[in-house]
């Protein structure tokens, strides 16, 4: 197969007057298993059926290989695609699902049979071949949707949340059945999700999308890690927000003020905001619970608080733990037989502030409070 490169250049979408997408610029390498996140309504899927061509964007150009595919029909495109809800023929056999796309392009019956067959058997389907899709588990017909979207040996592979309709373990081999696929073939391959744990485990690299326009592309950590607004970190992971004020910067050193944890001095990072009101974020796992009497590590700011809930979730125990006014979740590993710390315990709550994030306060984020 092929590889291509994506280029997205400036595009525009609308139904009427109705804006859905807007200024979208992105390069998708050859190879490569892109995945764009976003919440439902964000045009994410609208980004995909303008790619296959089913609609045609209101401004700006998609170009495959550099070659702009404007005025190419879906049909000579050259990609494949999977649909969430499947979209099998249902009076069909498998064979003939996934053959009905290339069969009037193969007159040799033989050639047809083969090539079918041997996609069915690259998807551990090949005993399927007679069935209807009645007939068939949910895995399987989703192994049928993509055969017959890789059967005609497509340029590109668009995947449109093609694991929502799964149960979890079904969905998690699926993804790692996909991913395993995908770099066999080597097909650059973009798949759209509101799931972050299908976009993060197996993508190259994602674009986070919400209202239309591209928030932020990188690798999973980097996104995960360090994402650039509110918005990304809101939707990517959990986290928790501490509103305050960025009071002053001086000699590499950010002052953090908060009425609930207090004045904090810490270095600069590269992208620390200026002065005036601001969130820290922290992720859950990025902090550490102590006894309110142990030694305070030096390599960490130590906040005070009050254990209010607990939640054993296996592998981790989150902690809901108020902090003056504020209440933040804290992840804390699970070991054999290890206790949980009761409700109205007090604790010191730590963390590194490396590994937070702030963010300034702007007007559409007023369902933060922030403090003078």
């Amino acid at each position: 197969m092929n590889r291509v490169t994506i280029e997205v250049r400036n595009l525009d979408f609308s139904y009427g007057a109705k804006p859905v997408l807007r200024n979208i610029n992105l390069c998708i390498e050859a190879g490569e298993l892109f995945a764009v996140l976003g919440p439902s309504g964000s045009g994410k899927t609208t980004l995909l059926r303008l790619l296959a061509g089913l609609e045609r964007p209101s401004a700006g150009s998609i170009r495959i290989n550099k070659t702009d595919v404007f005025d190419i029909p879906p049909a000579q495109r050259d990609v494949g695609m999977v649909f969430q809800n499947f979209s099998l023929w249902p009076h069909m056999s498998v064979f003939e699902n996934v053959a009905f796309g290339v069969a009037e392009h193969h007159r040799n019956g033989t050639e047809l049979e083969k090539r079918v067959d041997k996609i069915l058997k690259m998807l551990d389907i090949a005993e399927t071949r007679d069935f209807r899709p009645d007939c068939l588990s949910v895995g399987q017909q989703q192994r049928v949707a993509l055969a017959r979207a890789l059967v005609s040996e497509p340029r590109l592979l668009l995947l449109d949340d093609p694991f929502s309709n799964l149960e979890y373990e079904l969905r998690v081999q699926m993804r790692h059945d996909l991913y395993l696929l995908q770099r066999k073939l080597g097909i650059t391959s973009i798949l759209v999700t509101h799931d972050q744990e299908d976009a993060l485990s197996i993508a190259d690299r994602v674009a986070v999308v919400a209202h239309g326009t591209i928030q932020q592309v990188g690798t999973p950590a980097a996104i995960y890690d360090f994402p650039n607004s509110m918005e990304v970190a809101r939707f990517v992971g959990v986290t928790n927000f501490l509103p305050g004020n960025v009071k002053h910067i001086e000699s590499q050193l950010i002052e953090f003020f908060s009425h609930d944890i207090g004045h904090h001095r810490w270095p600069i990072s590269r992208d620390a905001p200026s002065e005036g009101p601001s969130v820290l974020s922290i992720r859950p796992h990025a902090l550490h619970i102590a006894p309110i009497d142990s030694f305070r590590d030096g390599r960490y700011l130590w906040l005070e608080g009050t254990i209010r809930s607990s939640e054993f979730l296996g592998e981790v125990v989150r902690y809901q733990i108020d902090i003056g006014s504020v209440s933040i979740s804290v992840n804390q590993a699970h070991f054999t037989c290890s206790s949980v710390t009761p409700s109205g315990t007090p604790v010191l709550v730590g963390f590194d502030p490396s590994r937070s994030r702030l963010f300034p306060v702007s007007a559409e984020m007023s369902s933060v409070s922030v403090y003078d």
